[in-house]
């Protein structure tokens, strides 16, 4: 009851910003080629063509390194996923995702996960699986490790060792 009286106290002011929004867009997209000849009265093209070539250089190397990051959270996956069907671990591939997801963000990485879950598997007498996921979280590292400059650099356009040292600075 408190729900439904809250969500009703909300509508007047919901269907005054919708309405103010709707009338506003509407305004505005009548006037829009005059808004228009006005900018460019004001702001000629030329005097912008500097910053906006900048602007899709940068869109440019945003998208690259994007596009690097898949690739590289693809193979992660695949060897997740390799080294956990290996292990014969329950729902691997579901694991491998969700450790591929966590080496997404910048200072997390695999080892976040892995080298936690090694300590474990250890201290539960399964030294096999134990060595299994600090192996597997080798493999990743050290694929990564090589693959990361060559992949962003090609993505960015950049030499390979320009790339490595940028990622180490």
């Amino acid at each position: 009851l408190s729900f439904a009286g809250g969500l009703l106290t909300q509508l007047p002011d919901s269907a005054l910003t919708l309405g103010t929004a709707l009338i506003s867009g509407y305004m505005i997209s009548a006037k829009l080629p005059r808004i228009r000849r006005w900018l460019e009265r004001r702001f000629p093209k030329e005097k912008w063509k500097p910053v906006l070539d900048g602007l899709r250089r940068v869109k440019a190397a945003l998208l690259g390194r994007l596009l690097a990051q898949l690739k590289l959270s693809c193979l992660t996956f695949g060897i997740l996923a390799a080294g956990f069907l290996l292990l014969r671990i329950p729902n691997g591939l579901l694991w491998a995702l969700a450790v591929s997801l966590l080496d997404a963000f910048p200072v997390l990485g695999t080892g976040t996960a892995l080298i936690p879950w090694a300590l474990i598997a250890f201290l539960q007498n399964n030294a096999p699986r134990a060595i299994g996921l600090l192996g597997t979280y080798a493999v990743v590292t050290l694929l990564r490790s090589a693959l990361e400059p060559k992949l962003v650099g090609r993505q960015l356009g950049l030499d390979p060792l320009v790339t490595l040292m940028a990622l180490y600075v």
